[in-house]
């Protein structure tokens, strides 16, 4: 009994040391990839929205983001070699415009790209659970 114990747990010590049970993250949003053509995505809150621009900075061109002015998903940084990631943060539809430009800002477009986005609007029980926290407004028309 003593020796099965033992082995157990350098087993689980092995499983820890390697990080197999350490790299995957519950909490980490659901990748929601849109096509490198452009087109209509969707995307929830809690989730993220990839575009596969990828940008090489030895071409001397890198993605600007055109429209629109208010967004309903925020860069959470530069393009690189994998994409753009974007996060959902109002709900809603919009059109997202990016441009592939000269790093110098100076010259004409090499690539344009239009999604069209609908953020849904939050539901469920984690929605149910926030909404009892939000403050609602008093009707003054009693």
């Amino acid at each position: 009994m003593m020796l099965i114990r033992g082995w157990i747990a350098a087993l689980v010590a092995c499983f820890l040391v390697s990080g197999c049970i350490t790299r995957w993250d519950p909490h980490a949003p659901r990748n929601v990839t849109a096509s490198a053509d452009g087109g209509p995505v969707t995307v929830q809150h809690g989730e993220r929205l990839r575009l596969p621009l990828a940008s090489d900075p030895a071409s001397g061109y890198e993605w600007h983001l055109v429209e629109p002015p208010v967004r309903r998903v925020l860069a959470e940084g530069p393009a690189g070699e994998q994409g753009i990631n974007f996060t959902p943060v109002r709900s809603g539809e919009e059109q997202l415009r990016l441009e592939y430009r000269p790093m110098a800002g100076e010259g004409p477009a090499q690539r344009a790209v239009s999604y069209d986005v609908t953020v849904l609007e939050q539901t469920g029980v984690i929605a149910r659970i926030r909404s009892f926290f939000t403050r609602k407004r008093l009707n003054s028309a009693s």
